[in-house]
């Protein structure tokens, strides 16, 4: 009886030890019910994390959708609100450079969040990040499936913005952003063209300014 009770004594502190380990070794995240932040960030409390592998529409930007323009930031992060509707979010710590916000994969049940969105047509594949991703040729038919079905973002003209920031870099960019840190590295300041020409239109800014909000759900439809 004594050598029983010392077998299971052993046992417990062995699985003791394999919990702890197991949880050191597991990946940081979060999850729970999330609020949107924007079409590819979402609020676990006070933990902001950002989709990694792909870029939605950031506040401000403009989408083209015939003759209309309309506020794709605002109507990218109403489309994910649907999405996610009162569904618990999974999301598990990708990157440890990036970290404020965090950088995520998250799943919705058994879902990949990131194929949801691009499915409806409110992102683009990041291709930044497309060649370490293991799921970048499935995001890539994802995003094909929308353009073809004429979703989101692709009823008509993304941003450009959104396209820059989804591309991936070209040798002159890499190596322009090489040149700056080198730079800064060594105390350059930028120089500032405070005498160069511009010009400003504030009859245009002033219309933008008055025109009505065309981010409303009429542009949600049939995306889904």
């Amino acid at each position: 009886m004594k050598k029983l009770l010392i077998i299971v004594a052993m046992l417990a502190g062995l699985g003791a030890i394999e919990t702890r380990l197991n949880g050191a070794h597991a990946a940081p995240g979060a999850a729970g019910f999330p609020e949107v932040v924007e079409g590819d960030k979402l609020r676990f409390g006070n933990l902001i994390v950002e989709l990694f592998g792909i870029r939605a529409p950031k506040p401000g930007m403009i989408c083209r959708a015939g003759s209309v323009e309309f506020q794709c930031g605002a109507a990218a992060s109403q489309a994910l609100d649907r999405i996610i509707d009162n569904y618990a979010i999974k999301c598990q710590q990708v990157s440890d450079v990036q970290l404020f916000p965090m950088l995520t994969e998250c799943t919705i049940g058994r879902n990949d969040l990131n194929r949801l969105i691009l499915r409806a047509g409110w992102a683009m594949v990041d291709m930044v990040s497309c060649d370490s991703h293991p799921s970048c040729a499935t995001y890539l038919r994802d995003q094909e499936f929308a353009k073809e079905n004429r979703k989101g973002i692709w009823m008509g003209t993304p941003p450009s913005e959104l396209v820059a920031l989804a591309a991936k870099p070209t040798l002159e960019e890499i190596q322009s952003a090489d040149d700056k840190a080198k730079r800064k590295a060594n105390g350059d300041s930028p120089r500032h063209l405070f005498g160069s020409a511009f010009t400003v239109d504030l009859a245009e800014d002033m219309k933008r300014a008055n025109a009505p909000d065309r981010t409303l759900l009429s542009f949600l439809e049939n995306t889904f």
